[in-house]
Parts: C-alpha cells; sequence; structure tokens
C-alpha cells in the first residue's frame, strides 16, 4: 500500500481545520507513523474504507504501541490523531477504548526547582527572560505564547494582562498578569512597538516558532539541572494555582481547559508524594 496520497490528502485537509500549528504537526507525525504500520498488514486497504476493518486495525495498533511501551497518555494522544484521519475519511472515530490515565497529578517543578530555574533566567537576554517568565507565571501553551502580538499585552501601573486571542478548540480568554511578570514585560516593551507586530521574533525577524521556544525552556533547564518543558512550566502554574486553593472554575478559565476534570486532576497527589507518604510508614514504625 502507498501511503504517500492518504498523507498528502490528510495534510490539505488539515491545512483547513482550526487547530494551531503544533497540534497540526503533531497529527501529521502520528497519523503517518500509524499509516506506515497499516501498510505492513494484509487489510491496510480495508481498514480506510471499511469502520469494522477499521475497529480491527486501530485496535491491533493500540497494542503495538503499548508493547512499544508507550505510556498511557502518549497512547490516548495517537489515537485522538487516527480519530482525525478517519473522520477526514467520512468513517467517524474508531470504537476503541482509550487507556485509563494514572490517579496522579501532571508533571510539575517543585519549590527548590522552581527557584532555580527563576535564578536560571536572571542570565537570560530580555527576550528570552520574558519567554520564560510567561510560561512560569501563565501556563500558556508554548503554541499560544507564539501567536502572542504586542497589542495582546496591556499593562498599566498596577495591573496587566495578556490575550489568547485564539487558544485551544479556537477559545478566547484572558489572563491576569503578577506584579512579578508585569515588572519583567515592562521591561521587555519600554520601547514603542507596532501593536501588531508578534510579541517574540527569531534571530531573523520573523515571528518566534514554538521549537525555538522549546529549545530555549530546555537550556533553561539545563542550567538550572532540572527537567522542565514548556509543558512542564504550564504544569506548574496549574498545579500552584490549585493547591493554593483558588476556585477550581477560575483556575479552568485560565489555563483554558474545556472541562473542570482535566483541571481537577492538578490536584491529586504527584508520584513524590505518594512515594514519601509511604516512607513515613517506616519511621512510625521504627
Amino acid at each position: 500500500m502507498n501511503i504517500d496520497p492518504v498523507l498528502a490528502d490528510y495534510k490539505s485537509y488539515l491545512l483547513r481545520q482550526p487547530l494551531s500549528q503544533h497540534t497540526k504537526r503533531n497529527y501529521t507525525l502520528r497519523v503517518k507513523a500509524y499509516l506506515e504500520w497499516l501498510s505492513g498488514t494484509p487489510d491496510a486497504g480495508k481498514a480506510l474504507q471499511q469502520p469494522l476493518e477499521r475497529d480491527f486495525a486501530v485496535r491491533d495498533y493500540k497494542n503495538h504501541l503499548l508493547q512499544q511501551g508507550k505510556t498511557s497518555g502518549t497512547v490516548n494522544a495517537i489515537l485522538a490523531s487516527i480519530d482525525n484521519l478517519y473522520i477526514h475519511l467520512g468513517l467517524g472515530n474508531a470504537k476503541v477504548r482509550r487507556q485509563d490515565l494514572p490517579a496522579q497529578s501532571p508533571k510539575a517543578l517543585d519549590a527548590e526547582e522552581h527557584r532555580r530555574v527563576l535564578r536560571a533566567t536572571a542570565r537570560l537576554s530580555t527576550r528570552n527572560r520574558a519567554i520564560a517568565y510567561l510560561l512560569l507565571h501563565t501556563g500558556l501553551r508554548i503554541s499560544e505564547l507564539a501567536a502572542l502580538n504586542v497589542g495582546d499585552i496591556f499593562l498599566t501601573a498596577r495591573k496587566g494582562e495578556l490575550l489568547i486571542r485564539c487558544g485551544k478548540n479556537s477559545k478566547q480568554r484572558r489572563i491576569p498578569m503578577n506584579a512579578d511578570l508585569r515588572e519583567v514585560m515592562q521591561f521587555y516593551l519600554s520601547r514603542p512597538i507596532d501593536p501588531t507586530e508578534p510579541l517574540f521574533k527569531s534571530q531573523r525577524g520573523s515571528r518566534i516558532s514554538t521549537s525555538a521556544i522549546d529549545y530555549l525552556i530546555r537550556q533553561i533547564a539545563r542550567d538550572a539541572c532540572v527537567e522542565m518543558s514548556a509543558h512542564t512550566c504550564r504544569h506548574s502554574m496549574i498545579t500552584k494555582l490549585v493547591r493554593s486553593g483558588i476556585d477550581i472554575v477560575i483556575v479552568a478559565e485560565i489555563a483554558g481547559h474545556s472541562r473542570l476534570e482535566t483541571t481537577r486532576r492538578y490536584s491529586l497527589p504527584s508520584a513524590d508524594v505518594k512515594i514519601a507518604a509511604m516512607e513515613k510508614l517506616n519511621h512510625d514504625s521504627a
């Protein structure tokens, strides 16, 4: 089976969808991997045309991913991408059960790691420090940060907020900025700039890419000797709000979550907290 025409047609379909570039790229890579695997099966053509064969194929691919050691979250994300392919093909979602996610909160920085990251940002350029502070203090998705324009930042002497014009599922929201972030952004925007320009540019003068932001954050992580990505910054901000007792509806609005169940995950105990709890049994029994 030649997957090239199917993949090319799917890419054209994605271009017309109201999804971020980051999501489109991930969907393309996952669908390509699925089609490459599917091409090695005897009923590849039928799996792209018949609902029953679709379900058999996707179920087998799910088992293939699990045997490779993929996590539940990764498997579910891949299945969502494959569903998007089948929606494009007119067959609808595959009838394949999603993996249950582990009952613990997403990975977040602890207090000491957060302090080390902030210290590492002190050595950055004005632009890069502003990028890091926005991720740490607003929980923006990496695609949302890259899409910001100068005019999306609103600053006064005592208040500040930023506008997400088109977040996940094309939702718009406003996020207040705290004093630390306002100070960094006021310094970054101290000179007059056209409000229609990208907030962050590359060295070539074009809008900064999500890959460039990801590379920067991983550099900061290495300098701070922590494991961190842009998504970890988002998890850390949301976790801190939830565990500080902020109303979960407010946190969901700030984070841009469509479902409260997504936000509630951040109130679950982390792996480290559960390990510490079990270790305490040793002390109590000594």
